[in-house]
């Protein structure tokens, strides 16, 4: 067993004896999963592929997992330990099968894992299984990642195509990351217009389907008031349907006019392919499919370009100009409807989507004189992406990255997006980022939903970076739109204003493009703040969501902005974007559990000078910095608390230390920052010094959390460090800060 050399022998006995006895009753040893015995349904847990049901059929308990229309020998059963594992530490796997229609079978339990190496497969057990009876399978995994990890999936597989097997009494035992601190009755938050992240595009929608069922309603005028003037929308997504369905183009003209009418602006478009016309698909014309070939082979990709020039040009005929264009929406999601699949590269069976993508660009450069600006690969979340864009013959031809946010996370647990969107933006944020499409059930659903939706916004806004978030459905015929049309023909049609709706306008109705995030925390982990501004600062929109269960009093500092008008507006379950009032900077803001609350200023911004160091200009410029010791402390995108950039300890190895400082002339107050540690327990340590004096220290797994400490008037020397002992190492071995705010004046 490893030891610290400072320990004194009796230190060291005493040590040893109560880490045996916490071993001995299982402290701080858990199982990571939830609903390991499949008592509670199929919670928690999802199909990798085939089917995957409950069964009565059981080890204990009343029910068993159950998978069956397997295809292939890697289908089953899967759940997510994302965020519940820490780097460096080894866990014990194990669980129960049996199968159903054959009398033995391989059996596997594997971890599937993503991170910045790319995407491996590690067997922990391999075994035979039976259908007399339940077959045990156990092992060790040790949690190894590099940059960021976006997939960590425990699943079971094994047997052949057709062959059905049962699953219990699953475990994955070992230690979880300290959970973070509890929310905050009282807070504190600010806003810095001074850091400026991404410019805003907009905020969107889409009129995909039900056209007929609006321009047919008794009440469309009042309805487009609700859907464009009082909501504010930017965007207006609509289907490539040229030579597919004609009224759709002419319908989708009539509703733009009428929008742009209740808006008193023009409304921006984005035009998407959901399948080309039959004659540009295989499989005899009809989805699911891929694109056609000719008679000697290849695939139509010219036909493909020209039917896409030719859209453009009979949709401007009738007032609608395109300023975005996706070529095809989820080229790589195949359904039994309008799809046109497409590989990120040609395949025997798949055209390719790169040279669709450049077939249309070269077309419309050559017909065009103002193009519209070309987004891709629009697919079904931010890691299938990555696949076609790094496959695109000139990136340079792409205006945005887009995607939709239908992977990579559990719905209804949307911080579980958050490192595939980090990885993502560290990867491709060099163009402008777009959400284009994401939907949920309201009507009939809790208000989680539509709080959700925000904290889904929220993440993709500052986490990702994006210039855009759209939701899919504008209007529907039910719960999935933002509003829910009646049956038109029927007697005395209304229509339904959903929770989603409302928690979409707490940001499209007090934002506009061309506007900028800008720096915006909070020291609650209760909350989620984020702030936009206009281009000359006379106008700030600051969205807060309390996604706690207790009510918080936020004091919130605007920094140098100062109001000379606000407004307060509230969703919750029983508020609809509800005025509830003007901001005091003097006095808290008052923040009811789950409830998503928007402040909307006007005045005027008078820069001051910095004493925040959040290190957004990707180097240690902003200050004058001392780095020393073994390794020099480095700027990073790997990890931050907010916008793009943190600092990291350097890579140091045993009895060696990495060292940051600086100096300020300060007056009297707290000197203020965020940092995180991956290290061994009790042994490897990052402290933070005043003028030599240590102020405190932190070691094993913490997560970003704020700590301030008080700070006399006069110069001060401020001092990180990172220092390990003579042996082992655990985690990621390093130290994060991030957000430091200096007393200065």
């Amino acid at each position: 067993m490893k030891v610290c050399n400072n320990f004194t022998s009796l230190r060291l006995f005493l040590l040893l004896l109560l880490s045996l006895l916490m071993s001995s009753r299982g402290q701080a040893v858990e199982n990571l999963l939830i609903n390991p015995g499949f008592e509670e349904g199929t919670s928690g847990w999802s199909d990798r592929g085939g089917t995957f049901l409950t069964s009565t059929v059981s080890r204990s308990g009343s029910y068993s997992g159950y998978a069956t229309n397997r295809n292939f020998y890697w289908d089953g059963i899967k759940q997510s330990v994302l965020g519940k594992m820490i780097p460096g530490e080894t866990y014990t796997i194990s669980a129960w099968m049996k199968l159903e229609n054959s009398s033995s079978a391989p059996i596997i339990v594997t971890i599937e894992q993503r991170d910045d190496r790319g995407t491996s497969y590690t067997r922990v057990n391999e075994t035979t299984g039976y259908d007399s009876r339940w077959t045990q399978l156990s092992g060790r995994f040790t949690l190894e990642a590099v940059g960021i990890l976006t997939t960590l999936d425990v699943y079971f597989e094994g047997p052949a195509e057709g062959v059905n097997y049962y699953l219990d009494d699953v475990e994955v035992l070992g230690r979880t990351p300290e959970p973070p601190e509890p929310p905050k009755p009282d807070a504190t938050g600010s806003v810095n217009m001074g850091t400026v992240y991404q410019e805003l595009e907009g905020f969107g929608a889409s009129g995909t389907w039900y056209d007929n069922w609006l321009l047919a309603h008794p009440l469309k005028n009042e309805i487009y008031d609700v859907l464009f003037g009082q909501l504010g929308l930017d965007i207006y997504s609509l289907q490539n349907i040229y030579d597919i369905r004609a009224i759709y183009i002419s319908n989708s003209a009539e509703i733009v006019a009428a929008a742009e009418s209740s808006l008193g602006r023009p409304l921006k478009i984005l035009l998407i392919s959901g399948a080309p016309p039959a004659y540009l698909i295989g499989n005899d014309g009809t989805a699911p499919g891929t694109l056609a070939r000719y008679p000697g082979g290849g695939y139509k990709y010219r036909e493909f370009a020209k039917w896409w020039a030719d859209s453009l040009e009979v949709y401007s005929n009738h007032g609608i100009n395109a300023d975005y264009v996706s070529v095809q929406n989820e080229p790589d999601w195949q359904v039994e409807m309008d799809s046109c699949k497409f590989t990120p590269t040609e395949t025997a069976e798949w055209a390719g989507y790169n040279l669709a993508f450049e077939a249309v660009y070269q077309e419309l450069a050559s017909r065009m004189t103002d193009m519209p600006k070309l987004l891709a690969p629009d697919s079904f979340g931010c890691s299938a992406s990555r696949a076609f864009i790094d496959a695109l013959i000139d990136p340079s031809h792409v205006y945005g990255y887009a995607h939709h946010l239908y992977a990579d996370g559990d719905y209804d647990n949307p911080d579980s997006f958050i490192p595939a969107m980090q990885s993502f933006a560290a990867n491709y944020g060099d163009k402008p980022l777009f959400q284009t499409e994401y939907s949920r059930g309201s009507n009939e659903k809790p208000f989680s939903v539509a709080l959700n939706l925000a904290r889904h916004i929220h993440n993709s806004l500052v986490h990702e970076g994006v210039c855009s978030y759209f939701y899919f459905n504008l209007f529907w015929g039910d719960e999935f739109g933002l509003v829910t049309l009646d049956f038109p023909w029927q007697a005395n049609p209304s229509y339904t204003i959903n929770h989603t709706y409302y928690a979409f306008k707490q940001y499209t109705a007090f934002t506009d493009p061309g506007w900028y995030r800008v720096k915006a925390s909070t020291d609650s982990t209760g909350l989620r703040i984020s702030a936009f501004k206009n281009e000359d600062g006379s106008k700030l929109t600051v969205v807060i969501i309390n996604v706690s269960d207790i009510d918080t009093d936020l004091t919130l500092s605007l920094g140098g902005f100062s109001p000379d008008s606000s407004g307060v507006y509230r969703t919750s379950e029983t508020e609809h974007t509800k005025y509830s009032g003007t901001f005091d900077q003097s006095r808290p803001l008052a923040l009811p559990p789950q409830t998503i609350t928007t402040i909307s200023l006007t005045g005027s911004f008078s820069p001051v000078l910095s004493s925040i160091e959040d290190f957004e200009t990707g180097d240690f410029s902003a200050f004058d910095w001392r780095r020393y010791d073994n390794e020099n402390w480095i700027v990073t995108s790997e990890e931050k608390n907010s916008g793009q950039y943190s600092s990291r300890a350097g890579s140091i190895g045993d009895d060696e230390s990495s060292a940051l400082s600086i100096r300020f002339d300060c007056i009297s107050g707290d000197i203020s920052f965020y940092h995180k540690v991956s290290s061994e327990r009790d042994c490897d340590h990052f402290e933070f010094y005043i003028d030599g004096a240590r102020q405190d220290k932190w070691s094993g797994e913490k997560d970003w959390v704020q700590v301030s400490f008080p700070v006399e008037e006069g110069t001060r020397t401020f001092k990180w460090i990172y220092t390990k002992d003579s042996s082992v190492s655990r985690g990621s071995d390093t130290a994060w800060i991030d957000d430091i705010v200096f007393p200065v004046n």
